[in-house]
């Protein structure tokens, strides 16, 4: 091909993608790499269209591919770094747009970063960033909103509201500002005030996506503030709605989270106890945890609580909701297959993989020497198969809370959206995955040679100093008075978390019988939790 004719490819590659047209540009930089034709916009055309698929695994190939013909155009490690965020790869994303601040130091570059630190929960770091963005563009009113949201999240109303006031005075429509002071107004029991600004912002059609669902669940928690169950469910579930319609070509085709744990619950109901239970004791590290505790349940179930508690002790070290075991879990407990295979590991796949683990925890900074370690994540409850054959001296801590105040919760909160958490964007949703973490839980229960602890979160706000003391005894270790102050201790906690707002309130009550308010919402999956709200023991009314 002529150089000539090359040049007229490209340009017909460009005008698609400038008419946003990606299916037309990827359908001819095929042709024009067929024909042997190099170019940077061609491994692009590519990448974009696989982004409009929602295959971002193949749009990052594909825009590294662009990278390597073209490493000083700052746009691609931009464009990576957007598609990493997407796939959860956090820290990736990061440095893809750190690349791009060495290539471009520009004000938007930081902002991008100040964004994907703040969903990494890295407040401090993303104020940062947001900072230096803000100095090479002082009147940038989406750095300015971001500010103020991060300002308003941590508590700090009044530098929310210098933020939101400067970013007003800009654009005086601008969600993220308006969605910052709402917060200190329902902080501050403004609920009124705060329901008619965000209905205003509502009201704008340009606001859609990720920011028309943050406004509408902040909406939600207004209208709930002021005692208006319904309209606050309907504000909820229009927020969800938002949300599927972002994620649902990455997480509503092929089989589903639920479907994947019906199939490896099938297998590991079929698999003999005598499989999980003929284990010898892990071999003692040096340097290691007197004792290894799991702190399992299902998100919303007072797991953050419980595990702030347990951190304010001087002789137990815990850690937040890191996921060491995730890629391990991925081989072994996503299909039957690999669940067989996990019960037939030998001691030096296992201890390959338990070294891996500890490995993980170290570089975490948590001093383990002589305590008792709790590791505190609720989606390891469906890896109790895989935590049995690695550490099957471990103890189960498992943190119980009414079924319906649970799903209820998972329906309500802005949580961060993976294959699992898709399932929470409906109510139906919700509570069939509460089913199933509990059905797998029982399940476990029965099969492996573990000791469960059970913790009502309820007993925890009620009762505090015997709940405590009973827990204490169970760990072997004495109780504290350090444990009472729980609002004082939360302050090393993520400021974005969901959680981490009710729980530098101290201990209160307000998170018990919530269900009660939304009873005839609720009743589309009663069926569903009923069981469940039997079995542990909780009123029906």
């Amino acid at each position: 091909m002529s150089s000539g004719t090359d040049a007229q490819a490209i340009a017909a590659i460009d005008a698609a993608l400038g008419a946003s047209d990606y299916q037309r540009a990827a359908v001819l930089a095929e042709s024009a790499s067929a024909r042997g034709v190099v170019h940077p916009v061609i491994p692009i055309a590519r990448a974009l269209w696989f982004e409009r698929q929602g295959q971002d695994e193949a749009a990052v190939a594909s825009f590294m591919t662009a990278r390597t013909l073209s490493p000083r155009d700052a746009r691609i490690p931009n464009a990576i770094g957007f598609c990493l965020v997407r796939l959860g790869r956090l820290d990736e994303a990061r440095q893809a747009f750190e690349d791009a601040i060495r290539l471009e130091p520009s004000a938007a570059a930081y902002q991008r970063k100040g964004w994907v630190l703040g969903l990494a929960g890295r407040v401090e770091d993303a104020e940062r960033a947001y900072e230096q963005a803000l100095k090479l563009a002082p009147r940038n009113v989406e750095t300015l909103a971001s500010l103020a949201s991060l300002a308003a999240r941590k508590g700090n109303a009044e530098r929310a509201r210098q933020y939101a006031e400067r970013a007003l005075a800009i654009e005086a429509g601008n969600p993220g500002a308006h969605v910052a002071l709402a917060i200190g107004e329902v902080n501050r029991g403004e609920y009124r005030t705060a329901v008619e600004r965000l209905r205003t912002v509502v009201g704008n059609s340009a606001i859609a996506g990720h920011e028309r669902s943050v406004v509408l669940a902040l909406l939600g928690d207004a209208l709930d503030g002021e005692n208006a169950p319904r309209e606050a469910f309907a504000a909820y579930a229009a927020a969800n709605a938002e949300r599927r319609k972002l994620h649902g070509t990455r997480f509503g085709r092929g089989k589903s989270a639920g479907e994947i744990l019906d199939d490896v619950t099938a297998a590991f109901a079929e698999s003999p106890a005598s499989f999980w239970r003929a284990l010898e004791p892990a071999a003692k590290r040096d340097a290691g945890p007197s004792q290894h505790v799991f702190l399992l349940g299902f998100p919303r179930s007072g797991t953050t609580l419980l595990e702030q508690v347990l951190h304010s002790h001087g002789d137990i070290a815990t850690l937040d909701e890191r996921d060491f075991l995730a890629d391990i879990a991925e081989r072994y407990l996503t299909t039957p297959a690999g669940l067989d295979r996990l019960s037939r590991l030998d001691d030096a796949a296992l201890a390959e993989h338990r070294m891996t683990y500890w490995q993980r925890v170290q570089t975490a900074g948590v001093n383990l020497e002589g305590r008792v370690f709790v590791d505190q994540q609720p989606f390891h409850t469906i890896k109790l198969p895989l935590i049995a054959r690695l550490f099957p001296d471990a103890r189960i801590l498992f943190a119980i809370r009414d079924p319906r105040d649970v799903v209820l919760s998972c329906f309500r909160r802005q949580l961060e959206v993976d294959l699992l958490r898709f399932e929470f964007l409906t109510l139906e949703g919700a509570a069939g995955m509460y089913h199933r973490f509990m059905r797998f839980a029982d399940l476990a229960r029965e099969k492996l040679a573990l000791p469960f602890f059970d913790h009502r979160y309820e007993d925890l706000i009620a009762d505090f100093a015997p709940t405590t003391r009973g827990l204490c005894s169970w760990l072997n270790v004495p109780w504290q008075e350090s444990m009472c102050d729980v609002a004082a201790n939360a302050a090393r906690l993520d400021a974005i978390k969901a959680s981490t707002g009710q729980i530098r309130r101290g201990l209160y009550r307000d998170g018990v019988g919530q269900w009660r308010r939304y009873r005839e919402e609720l009743d589309a999956v009663r069926p569903v939790l009923q069981p469940w709200v039997a079995r542990f023991g909780y009123p029906e009314a």
